[in-house]
Parts: C-alpha cells; structure tokens; sequence
C-alpha cells in the first residue's frame, strides 16, 4: 500500500508539472507566425512606387531558415512568416496590421514607409512590433508605442556624434546651415542636432537654411549669401543636407578666402551611408564628371560625419539575392541572366536583424516562463540589449526600442597610388559610452591633415567682434557698403522676379487641340503633305554629292506628324495618365525650349493635359541614321561620312558643354536627317516629364528587342542597375564608337554576326574578356586609319581611356578639314 500510495503521489506531481508547463521535455511544440508588412507590389495604375520588398525580402527568409537550422527556439518552438502586402499605402498598411493580428501573429515585421498608425495598434493588441523601414521620430514615445522597436537607427541618431566631434575639439561656438526640402526630413533631425547641442552647452550662433535641392554648377549657390550672413560670427559651421549640397559650400568659403589660413572649418552631416568604393565622390558632387581644384582645396577644411559602411555585405547580398527567388516570395532576378545581383540596401540588413533581434527576444521570453504572445514583455527583452548586425558591427537597442546608428569620421586624403587626387577617407569611429545616454566617444583611426598644423580655434582671441580686446574701430565705408549691399540686394531680387516670371509664362506649353493631327493617308491634307515629304521614289546611288535633293523609301518611319502654326512637327506620346507640373520640370522645359544649335533637334513643346501627354519637336524628312544606313540606294562617299560624322560630334560638343552634360541614349536611331541632310541628335533631355511613362512600344515583352536597344550603351551603365537616364560623358563617347562603326561599316552596330542582341550584351558586360568584345575592324581595311584609331579609343573599357568630342573632333580632322 505504501509503493502504491507514492506512485499515485508520482503521478499527481508529474501531472502538476505538465499543466504549468515546468517539464520541457514534454511541452508540445508551436510554431510562432511573424506577420511581415512590406510593399513589394503595386497598385495598377501607380507606376512610380519603387517596391522596396523586391530587393529586401529574401533576407526575412534567409533569417528564419538560419534561426531553424542552426539557432533554434527553445522547446523544439519553431519560427514561420506570413506576407502582408501594403502597396506602399498606409490605409492598406493598416489594414493588413488588424488582418495580421486576426490570423493569430505573434509579431509585426515592419511595417515599411509608414508605422505610427499600425505602432498604436500593435499597442492596442499588446503585440511586438519591430519595423526595418520607417523612420518616424513619434514612435519612439514608449508612452503612446509601448510595443514598438526598430532596426534601423532613426536619422535623428547622428546628432550625438556630431555633438562629440565638436567636443573633442573644444567648438563651443558654430553656425548651423541646414536643408528644408521635402525631399528628405532635414527638418526633424536639425531640431534634433540643435537641442543636442544645445544640452551639451554647444552655442548655435547662427541659423541658416536652404529651401531647394541644390548641385553645384547648376544655378546660383545658396550658400555665398548664408555665407556671407554667418562668417564674422561664427568660424566653425555644421551643414546638413545631401552630400553632393556640402560642395556648394565648401567652394563658397574657398571662393570668400576664407579657408587659405585655416581658421575656418565645415563639419559635414550625411544621414546616409559611407559609400566605400567611392570617395572621391563627395569632392565631385552628383552631376560632374571631374573634380575640380578649387573643391581639392577646399575640402581640407572639412570633416564629414556619416553613417558607417557595413562591413561583408557581399556574403550577405549573394544569399539574399537567392532566397528572394524562392518561395514564398518568388521574385523574378532579370539580371541573373547576365550574370548580375539586385543590390542589397541597408534596409535587408535592417529586415534580417529585427528577426534575429525578436527570435532572441522570444527564447528570453520563454527560458523565463513569460508571456510570449505579450507585446509590453517581449518589449522588455528587446530594449537596453546589444545585437551583432547583418551590417557586420554590433548595434545597441536604447530604452525606447531605437537601434543606436553607428558612425564614422571622414576626411580628405590623396587616393592612393593616385597623384593630385583626393578623397574623403575614414580617420575615426565613434564608440558607444559606458553609459548609454550621453554622448558617444570619438576614437580617432587616422591623422587628419589642418591647414595650419592643428584644430582651429572657434572665434577669434579678441572675439568675433573685437569685444574681448581695448581696441577702436574705424567706420569708414559703412554706410557706403549698406548702400552697396542693398542695391545688390534689390538686383538679386528683380532678376529672381524676371526668372520667376519667365517660368510661369509656360512658353513651352501647347494646347493639343491646337495641333492638327491625322494618320498619313492619301485622302487627308496631312497624308498628301507626307506622300510629298516622302514620294515613293526608289532612285538610284543617292549621295550627298551627286543629289543632295532626292528622296528614298523608307523603311522604319511610324513617326506621328502634325501640323501647329503651319508648322509640320513630330509628336512623340508620353503613357502617362498625369503630369504633375513641378518647379523642377518648369525649369527643364523651359531650358529645353532655350536650347538650340544646329545638330540638335529642337524641342518645340509639351502638351501635358491627360490624355494627350506629348513632346512636340521639329520634323525630320530624311528619318533617322539608322534608316540612311540600311537604305542600299543611298551611296555614302567620303565626303557625305565626312559631314555626318561632323555633325554628330557637333551636336555632342554643345550637348556636354551645356547644362545637360550628356545624353544617356546616343544611338543611330536618335540621330535624325533634315530634308538638308543635316544630322540633328535627338531624345535627350526632359527626364522629369518622362519619369514614370510606361515603355508603351510593341516590343516592351520582346527580351530580344529590348537588348537590340542597348546595343549601344556603354559596358559599365550595362552594369550598373542604377544607372541613371542621363548617363555619363563617357558613355556617350562609347555610344559614338559605335555609331561610327555602323556608318564605315553600314551592316549594324556589331556587322555581320551569328550572335543574338542579348548574347552581345552579356559579351560587352563580362569584365574578365581579354580584348573585351567589340564589332569586328576587319571589314574597315579601306576606312581612314584616323577613323578606325578614333572608334577603337571610343570603346576603351575603361572610361577614363575614351577621348571627349572636342578631341575626337581633333583625330578625325584628316577626313575633312574644317569638320
């Protein structure tokens, strides 16, 4: 009776143990569901949401399979996901939040570009929510957003290293100039930046901002008048805004003199990444091809604080790229079939730690018997923690769920093996403190270069106004230079009001209506006009020297034609369903109306009201290159390749000269003849009014005649997925190599090959090729050896090796003098 009364005691206790769960061995597995909210796809119609879920979202998989395999949950728990698409917009955001919390998640991964509704409901669902994307500042009240945590490091992070930096140096005095575009939230992280100083008893003794984006060399600097209001009273300024915007100031103070001797000094602030494999960049700014030597001078004076570049990102970039492919998300990689990756932004490294940071959370959660479907308790485990990031450094979570940033101190520095060039180069790293909320501990991994030996002092020994020194002051010319500068002023004034005035004028506008406009057919008054611009003659060996007025069949002419103001025009149709008429985009047509040359095409106008949304330019009779080139009737001597040539590079020498500074899309077909036989370059420019138009042609699905159309585009822009529309100087010098080979060659941009149009751009894209591939030469043994020299320079791999138009105008003087 005693063995039997202990085992029933046994299994009472066993059974005890079971119900509260103390034996683990024994607690029956659960699979905890993360609710991931992210914006891979679009609305139909929103043709200008960029989909960032469709280069991130393979790290959530690649997360949770590593956690399963190789870190599991405690208990044999396993973790899952389940998509939610917002489409980028927040009702459907907020939407797929409750949906979420319906299903039975235990955790929101995101949401992405917004998060302060969606944060108040986790709140109200008592779930975690740990965001990779947004950077609102209000959720970092635990009051109103107990369950909200984030990955990435608010912008407003920088402000204490930017504090720290001023503080080693003992700059107790700045002037702080500032960007308000909306563009980007400089607003937030300035008011961040001042109260910051203002806590570590840093004094702001100047407040200036800019209103617009500005690049360097393109319209007036903005900052020679914040300048000019600041440089007696302060001599260390702090500048937030874009990088490429910190030149425009730099040249300014190097412009003034006030940096020769070293007593003043920019500290630069760039909320994003140091951009490793391109220092020079920040010397060069956004639009420009070169440096110049008064930005090399100036940016001695320079120290830039910046977001720190992740380190072994491309292991990381390689597996997300694949797990992107696979289900559940199945994301098609149109470059993998050349060979190339999506690039990883910071926000996968930021998708890939906040699962890490939640499944760590969660065994916490459960080695302690908690909750794990609490949002306030999986909080507790989330906040005040350090976590090794994807990003390759250790990040701290603060008390308020913010992932620390971290930051690094950038300065000027000759690029290496390199003479007379410089860069922007890490010389220091700023530590987090031992105690977490003051400022963080700049620690210095390199030498920086002063103007004058050492740090300069931030004001004068006698004060900025001589107000520590028993001196007296003279006040010749004071009333003289008020006088000068307010006349100066009220020119500035008048000449904005005229430019002002100028733009509202829309001179560039046409009124569809106003545009006769029919389809080429003998029975309209349009149709007789184009049997007469195009009379179907099939003459016999036309050149320009034996007729200069004959016509010819043509091939490929789809071109709509109107007539406006008696004027026969071409009109091109935008797909676009609107057009919001920006400042931006008034001042890109009006400079497109305002430019003319005679190689160059002329854009006559836009007609911008849905649903007739095109571009007006002028009516070429002869059609494009491309079309003289493959018609065998048109004989091309010397003298006609000669002239050809001519104006092709003429039109390019003023196209680079001009604000525009390269073309982005030079090919034969964009090359249009006059009924003079003039070569006019056409389709550049005017990116704004085409951003977002749907390709709209027939081929757009046809993978072989969408390469067909790259044939001639630089190896490099090949390259680069984020190539950008305009494309670069060196681009277009490459694109000419190839548009003279067509015309000494006439058999195509590549001759006679056995190749498809994709299999020659992955050729021309493979950097191990040794020559790299190009049209065949062989069938030039008569051309001009300065043409067949000029054509291979033009195709140089390396950018820096092509020659620009005004020395191929040079090379190919022998073909013709005065070309």
């Amino acid at each position: 009776m005693h063995f039997c009364s202990s085992t029933i005691t046994l299994i009472h206790i066993c059974i005890t143990l079971c119900i509260f769960g103390i034996i683990p061995n024994i607690v029956k597995a659960k699979n905890f569901t993360m609710g991931y909210l992210t914006g891979s796809q679009r609305r139909p119609g929103n043709k200008g949401y960029p989909r960032p879920g469709l280069t991130i979202s393979g790290a959530i998989s690649l997360a949770v399979d590593e956690i399963n395999k190789y870190h599991p949950l405690r208990d044999n728990h396993t973790l899952t996901f389940t998509v939610a698409e917002t489409y980028g917009e927040e009702s459907e955001s907020i939407y797929q939040t409750a949906v979420l919390w319906t299903e039975g998640a235990s955790v929101y991964i995101g949401p992405q570009e917004t998060c302060v509704h969606e944060a108040r409901m986790a709140a109200s669902f008592d779930l975690p929510m740990i965001s990779y994307f947004c950077a609102h500042h209000e959720t970092s009240d635990k009051k109103l957003y107990p369950t909200f945590a984030r990955t990435r490091p608010p912008d407003t992070q920088i402000s204490k290293s930017v504090a720290s930096l001023l503080l080693s140096f003992g700059w107790m005095k700045v002037a702080f100039l500032y960007s308000t575009t909306q563009d980007r939230n400089f607003r937030e992280v300035s008011r961040t930046i001042i109260k910051t100083l203002e806590g570590v008893g840093i004094e702001v003794r100047y407040l200036g901002t800019w209103p617009e984006t500005y690049h360097y060399g393109y319209g007036e600097n903005p900052f020679d008048q914040l300048v000019e209001n600041s440089y007696l009273n302060a001599r260390i300024y702090v500048v937030l805004g874009y990088y490429f915007e910190h030149l425009g100031l730099m040249v300014s103070m190097e412009k003034r003199g006030l940096l020769n001797k070293g007593d003043y000094y920019v500290v630069g602030v760039d909320i994003e990444q140091y951009e490793i494999q391109n220092p020079r960049r920040y010397l060069k700014g956004l639009l420009r091809d070169e440096i110049e030597d008064v930005a090399k001078k100036a940016f001695q004076s320079y120290l830039g604080v910046v977001g720190s570049p992740p380190v072994g990102f491309e292991d990381f970039t390689v597996k997300v790229n694949k797990y992107m492919q696979l289900p559940p998300f199945n994301f098609p990689n149109p470059v993998s079939r050349l060979g190339g990756m999506k690039r990883v932004p910071a926000e996968g490294a930021y998708l890939y730690d906040a699962v890490y940071v939640y499944a760590r959370a969660l065994n916490e959660c459960l080695l302690h018997g908690d909750d794990p479907f609490k949002g306030r308790v999986i909080f507790n485990y989330i906040a005040g923690r350090t976590y090794f990031s994807a990003m390759g450094y250790m990040v701290y979570m603060d008390e308020n769920g913010d992932a620390e940033g971290n930051y690094t101190l950038i300065a000027r520095k000759p690029v290496p093996g390199v003479n007379g060039e410089y860069g922007l180069y890490p010389v220091g790293v700023f530590q987090l403190h031992e105690n977490r909320s003051a400022v963080p501990v700049l620690q210095f991994t390199s030498s920086i270069d002063w103007v004058a030996g050492f740090p300069p002092s931030d004001e004068p020994n006698c004060g900025f106004h001589g107000e520590k020194c028993v001196m007296w002051k003279l006040a010749v010319g004071v009333t003289g230079g008020l006088v000068l500068v307010l006349l100066v002023g009220i020119l500035v004034a008048y000449k904005n009001w005229a430019y002002e005035q100028e733009l509202d004028s829309l001179i560039w506008k046409i009124d569809y209506k106003d545009i006769q406009i029919n389809e080429c057919t003998p029975t309209t008054s349009i149709g007789r006009i184009c049997r007469n611009l195009h009379p179907l003659i099939r003459t016999s060996q036309v050149s320009l020297s034996s007729n200069a007025e004959a016509d010819f069949r043509y091939t490929n002419i789809y071109t709509t034609v109107g007539i406006y103001k008696g004027r026969m025009l071409a009109i091109k149709r935008l797909r676009k369903k609107s057009v919001d008429i920006t400042r931006k985009m008034k001042k890109e047509l009006k400079f497109m109306r305002d430019l003319r040359h005679d190689n160059l095409n002329p854009f006559i106008g836009a007609c911008v009201d849905p649903p007739n949304i095109c571009i007006v330019t002028e009516y070429c009779a002869k059609g494009s290159l491309k079309d003289v080139l493959e018609n065998e009737d048109v004989k091309l001597d010397n003298m006609f390749n000669a002239s050809i040539i001519g104006d092709i590079v003429r039109g390019m020498i003023y196209l680079h000269d001009s604000q525009l500074r390269s073309h982005g899309n030079l090919k034969s077909t964009n090359c249009l003849v006059d009924s003079r036989w003039v070569v006019k370059i056409a389709d550049f420019g005017l990116h704004e009014l085409k951003f977002g138009a749907d390709a709209g042609d027939d081929d757009s699905t046809d993978f072989e005649k969408q390469c067909a159309k790259l044939l001639w585009k630089a190896p490099e822009l090949l390259r680069d997925p984020n190539a950008r529309p305009s494309g670069t100087q060196r681009g277009d010098v490459y694109s000419f190599g190839i548009i003279l080979y067509e015309i000494m060659a006439r058999s195509g941009p590549f001759g006679q090959t056995d190749k498809t149009p994709s299999e020659i751009i992955k050729c021309v894209m493979r950097r191990d090729r040794n020559p790299p591939f190009r049209p065949k030469i062989s069938k030039l043994e008569d051309s001009f050896d300065c043409v067949v020299d000029c054509m291979q320079e033009c195709w140089a791999e390396d950018p820096e090796d092509r020659p620009d138009f005004k020395t191929i105008r040079t090379k190919l003087r022998p073909m013709r003098k005065g070309m």
